[in-house]
């Protein structure tokens, strides 16, 4: 099963969080992101750019993170 978290940076810190303790103001950006393309996919791992949906070519591994342009 996998497990969906966002990167939040804010006055207490930053650092991964459950989407399930996502704000509604965090959730509202992310699907305004997803309906205007403005989104690209980079690996968990290495953090390099990634096509959505492709593995890694630098770490061979399919697990990715969604990063806001």
């Amino acid at each position: 099963m996998s497990k969906l978290e966002i990167f939040r940076i804010n006055e207490n810190g930053a650092g991964w969080v459950d989407f399930s303790e996502a704000t509604s103001d965090e959730k509202l950006n992310i699907e305004l992101g997803l309906i205007t393309n403005q989104i690209q996919m980079n690996c968990y791992f290495c953090h390099k750019q990634i096509p959505k949906g492709n593995a890694c070519v630098n770490c061979k591994d399919k697990k990715g993170a969604i990063y806001f342009e």
